[in-house]
């Protein structure tokens, strides 16, 4: 009898590990930073060249003074993305010549951090952005730096891309 309770144990076990949602291990790294840091990217495989645009809550579109600005935007509208309370997405564009080719959208759950590029709601809601660091609003895997601080008013951690002087 106890090893039908063990089986039964085991399936419903079984069952809910596939219930859960794995998350990226982009995701998962971003989970793991501590206030007040700079941290560089984890190795995800992306080739040099490669811009990261991060889009944060409601953001359906990438700021005109990023380089890529033009393509992903008009990836973003063929796609007739609308930005989201629940969602943060970074649109990944490897080194192609034009069009869409070569861009995708990474999709995340809005977890315990919020991620912001809009330069005003920085300066307004984060506790803390060092010296040296510059919040970009697309910035090259290589260059790139995740600054993760705290929100002034509510202490949720906030994560900004950008570069940083070493």
């Amino acid at each position: 009898m106890i090893p039908l309770f063990r089986a039964a144990g085991m399936l419903a076990l079984i069952a809910l590990g596939a219930c859960s949602e794995e998350r990226h291990p982009f995701d998962r790294h971003l989970a793991q930073l501590r206030p007040v840091t700079v941290a560089a990217l984890p190795d995800m495989g992306w080739p040099v060249g490669t811009m990261l645009c991060p889009m944060g809550l409601y953001q359906s579109e990438v700021s005109d003074s990023a380089p890529p600005a033009e393509r992903v935007n008009a990836f973003l509208k063929q796609k007739q993305f609308l930005g989201d309370e629940g969602l943060w997405s970074l649109i990944v564009v490897k080194p192609m010549p034009e069009g869409d080719a070569g861009i995708e959208q990474l999709f995340f759950k809005r977890a315990d951090y919020d991620v912001i590029n809009d330069p005003q709601r920085i300066e307004r809601d984060a506790e803390t952005v060092p010296a040296g660091f510059a919040p970009q609003a697309c910035v090259t895997v290589e260059q790139a730096r995740l600054l993760v601080t705290r929100e002034q008013r509510s202490h949720r951690k906030l994560i900004i891309f950008g570069t940083a002087q070493t």
